[in-house]
């Protein structure tokens, strides 16, 4: 029951959780895992086989924890070539100009080495002033081949009716902002309904969405061309 009512929460966190445990799975053990934008190093947790770097310009963390490198992204504190995979989390949409990302991400990896990035699509703003984009597969695959990667796999995180398994998720946290005894009683029940009931019904309706053009965002994962 902890596992479920976690996982409809937060459908999206979840499915991120997902994606990044699974790769770190397909990592050798010692391999060295750049995670660039970090925020605190969460993702840790799921590379404890491999060395784990994380690096951030620290935004949300003012104080720098979690983190085991100060950098930014237009210029990685890295020799070239120095990381055997790079996990990039929702962290494009945050980067005015995504070319210097993905030409450092480039640098910093070995010939042959992996990158996972993720980006949101159908998704609200957040992390606020630092949101200025949103890419389609299409624009992402451009990025990828254009900057020397080879496209191994580019996924939409569910389709229409996990978008709105998602949202339908988040209707007591819209609906009820304030404190109080009665508004938290309220809200647990508008949890019950939207987030634990209705929400998993419309995830199983997902399977016939086979266009998945609504997607709460895009899983990809490519290669440095040698």
């Amino acid at each position: 029951m902890k596992r479920f009512k976690k996982k409809y929460k937060n459908l999206n966190r979840y499915i991120l959780d997902v994606e990044i445990s699974g790769f770190a799975s397909s990592m050798h053990e010692g391999d060295i895992l750049l995670d660039i934008g970090a925020g605190s190093g969460h993702y840790r947790r799921f590379f404890s086989a491999q060395k784990y770097v994380a690096i951030d310009r620290g935004i949300e963390q003012g104080n720098y924890k979690g983190l085991d490198l100060v950098g930014d992204v237009k210029e990685l504190p890295l020799k070239d070539g120095s990381a055997d995979a790079v996990l990039c989390a929702e962290v494009l949409e945050h980067v005015p100009s995504p070319d210097f990302l993905m030409k450092e991400i480039n640098r910093v990896l070995k010939n042959g080495g992996r990158l996972l990035l993720t980006v949101p699509l159908c998704l609200g703003e957040h992390m606020i002033p630092f949101d200025y984009h949103r890419f389609t597969r299409y624009a992402l695959s451009g990025l990828f081949e254009g900057h020397g990667f080879r496209v191994i796999r580019i996924e939409p995180r569910g389709g229409y009716f996990t978008l709105l398994a998602y949202l339908l998720a988040r209707i007591p946290d819209q609906l009820v902002r304030r404190p109080g005894f009665f508004l938290r009683v309220f809200k647990n029940l508008l949890r019950w309904a939207f987030t634990y009931l209705l929400a998993p019904l419309f995830v199983k309706l997902d399977r016939w969405d086979d266009r998945k053009t609504f997607t709460l965002g895009f899983v990809c994962e490519a290669e440095k061309a040698i």
